[in-house]
């Protein structure tokens, strides 16, 4: 339970997006939850197509126009970013193997000298650990 507590707390740093960090930390939840492995890879894929409509809902800055310190360019370039790492997790079964290679694909993409500097990899990281709870 505490572990829930620690994985769902508002902590997000890397994206202020209320609907993807209320649909994160449910997903966080839920995988907890979920003793099915094979149901908690449907719901990681489920996830995964909701950032990808979200991704494409979200007004996207002009380029030319806007400056790259503005807060709506931070924010989609922070979810844009944040969809990539939730992508570099794949499995098709949940294994304490097929973790670990997800955890060392993650840091070794984001990563230097083994500690995760990235805040968006830090919140794809939280949803791998409870993708991979009880292993």
């Amino acid at each position: 339970m505490l572990m829930i507590c620690l994985l769902t707390s508002q902590s997000v740093l890397a994206f202020t997006d209320s609907i993807t960090v209320q649909a994160a930390d449910n997903l966080i939840v839920h995988l907890q939850r979920q003793e099915n492995p094979a149901l908690r890879l449907r719901d990681l894929e489920t996830f995964k197509q909701f950032l990808f409509q979200r991704l494409n809902t979200i007004e996207i800055p002009d380029v030319a126009t806007t400056p790259e310190d503005d807060p709506a360019f931070e924010e989609y370039r922070s979810l844009t970013e944040y969809d990539n790492y939730i992508n570099l997790i794949y499995m098709k079964d949940i294994t304490s193997t097929s973790c670990g290679r997800m955890k060392i694909r993650i840091t070794n993409a984001t990563s230097r000298e083994g500690e995760i500097v990235v805040p968006e990899a830090a919140e794809a990281m939280k949803v791998l650990a409870a993708l991979c709870h009880n292993l």
